[in-house]
């Protein structure tokens, strides 16, 4: 492997990642820089088309259902083969939901592949031309409520508003032993800390 094949799965894994922040993020033009424009998407029996069909329909999808996601990708296996390549890569991807009669939230995790065409192309380099999704497993499981989670914390957003775009990171007021005192919840459990 010479220096250009580890620039090019460099290139390949920053795309990758890049999708996984704009699914989170539900930013369109994040997921729209993952892919070449004539690109096709098999998201399984929930969608199949254009990569901007595809945009258009799984931003309010997912911000339809879910309170928050989190995709994180594993084991990526990146084969090229001149201006290809083709690429598996393994994802976790949780999705949190409001449970349906009103009490604490419920998380399904879905155990996936991305089975990925690369192509390298003039002008935009790496980018994904055509994508399968494998399912693996899926599972749902209960979640603690917000009030029971580690306080203090800034919550992610899923717009351009997320901390992740902000030009300046913010410095909050420090804090002296902890939080007990800020926070009704931890204060009721007698420490800063989350349950054990």
């Amino acid at each position: 492997m010479d220096t250009d094949d580890l620039l090019a799965e460099r290139e390949i894994t920053r795309v990758l990642v890049t999708y996984c922040r704009g699914s989170d993020r539900c930013d369109a033009e994040s997921l729209l820089a993952a892919y070449h424009d004539d690109a096709w998407e098999d998201h399984g029996g929930s969608f199949r088309g254009t990569v901007q069909d595809y945009v258009a329909w799984v931003i309010p999808y997912v911000r339809e259902r879910f309170v928050a996601t989190q995709h994180t990708l594993h084991n990526i296996l990146i084969d090229l083969d001149g201006d290809q390549a083709r690429v598996e890569s393994h994802c976790v991807a949780h999705h949190v939901r409001r449970s349906p009669d009103g009490g604490d939230p419920v998380m399904d995790v879905f155990g996936c592949r991305y089975i990925d065409l690369f192509e390298r192309r003039d002008g935009v380099g790496w980018r994904i031309a055509h994508r399968v999704v494998v399912r693996e497993w899926q599972l749902r499981q209960p979640m603690l409520s917000p009030d029971d989670q580690a306080p203090g914390y800034l919550t992610g957003r899923r717009d351009r508003s997320d901390l992740v775009f902000a030009p300046e990171l913010p410095r909050r007021k420090a804090t002296s032993s902890g939080l007990a005192s800020e926070h009704p919840a931890a204060a009721a459990r007698g420490n800063a800390g989350p349950k054990a």
